[in-house]
């Protein structure tokens, strides 16, 4: 049986984003559901979310928190049902602008790192009117992003066809943004209209080269749609290959990321992006049963301050 869960939190206002530990079995390091109405989510490395860039957490009914507090409703017709409680994390597109991101620190670095999230196709997606341009969907990196570190980074990105369809790759650099090779191993991502309105589940993992002369890096990413159960997982990208060794002057690891990110495909009406479950771990989330469409998320532990 396994011994007591503790919680490691240093914020009582966090009521949803819960990190556990146990003896036995390690838990995520960060389960965000934002049902804390802010992004002030946290753990005993210090996880934070960054300032925010046209994104902030919605009801069905209404922007809430966003610089800081808030209750705004906006004058278009839009659809912020959530995944699972009552919030979600919204990413704004306005019409012609190309920019909404959320960054975030991971607090400690990490070899070997895992995150799933549900995130939702928009309503009345169509990749962008100046499709086939890329537009950004999850980055990761060491010491800086692009060329201001080092260190590796990733990055995944996502271009449309002509029907308004996209199509997701990924690229790395091994440091000081040498991009090793094109963008690779391009799939199917988004169909258009079948997948407008639809949560899908990602599930990525990245671990870091053994050494600076060792090729042995791990990039992975799966994808499930909400009608579907854990095991039908998709595999799309997979290397074991991937020149990502930490840099010598460190961090020993991964540090910190972005969701969603710069639309070189602008949108030509407004379109809104939803994430909900935000979860990282260092042990393995691809046999995880997540949460499936009819089911509640878990009732957080109670808490415990230190």
């Amino acid at each position: 049986m396994a011994s007591p869960l503790k919680m490691r939190r240093s914020s009582a206002s966090v009521l949803f984003a819960a990190l556990i530990t146990s003896t036995v079995s390690a838990a995520p390091l960060l389960v965000d559901s934002f049902e804390s109405g802010d992004l002030s989510a946290t753990n005993a490395d210090g996880f934070q979310w960054s300032s925010t860039n046209r994104t902030g957490v919605v009801t069905e009914n209404a922007l809430i928190y966003n610089k800081g507090p808030t209750n705004e409703v906006p004058a278009y017709d839009f659809d912020w049902a959530p995944k699972h409680g009552a919030h979600s994390l919204r990413f704004e597109y306005p019409p012609g602008k190309a920019w909404s991101e959320q960054r975030f620190k991971l607090g400690d670095a990490y070899r070997d790192i895992w995150f799933q999230y549900w995130v939702r196709v928009p309503v009345n997606y169509y990749h962008g009117q100046k499709s086939p341009t890329n537009n950004k969907f999850f980055s990761l990196w060491m010491d800086g992003y692009s060329s201001k570190g080092n260190g590796p980074s990733i990055a995944w990105e996502f271009w449309g066809d002509p029907d308004g369809s996209s199509r997701i790759a990924f690229h790395y650099s091994s440091g000081g943004y040498t991009i090793m090779g094109s963008h690779r191993q391009i799939k199917p991502f988004i169909s258009v209209p079948r997948d407008r309105g639809r949560w899908m589940e990602v599930t990525i993992h990245v671990k870091a080269a053994s050494s600076s002369s060792s090729n042995d890096g791990v990039i992975e990413f799966w994808r499930r749609w909400e009608d579907e159960s854990p095991d039908a997982r998709e595999l799309l990208h997979r290397t074991t290959s991937a020149d990502i060794a930490a840099p010598p002057g460190g961090p020993n690891g991964w540090a910190a990321g972005y969701l969603m990110g710069w639309a070189n495909a602008e949108y030509a009406e407004q379109t809104d992006w939803l994430i909900d479950y935000f979860t990282i771990s260092t042990e393995s989330l691809i046999n995880s049963q997540g949460i499936g469409p009819t089911e509640a998320p878990p009732e957080p532990p109670t808490l415990r301050l230190q």
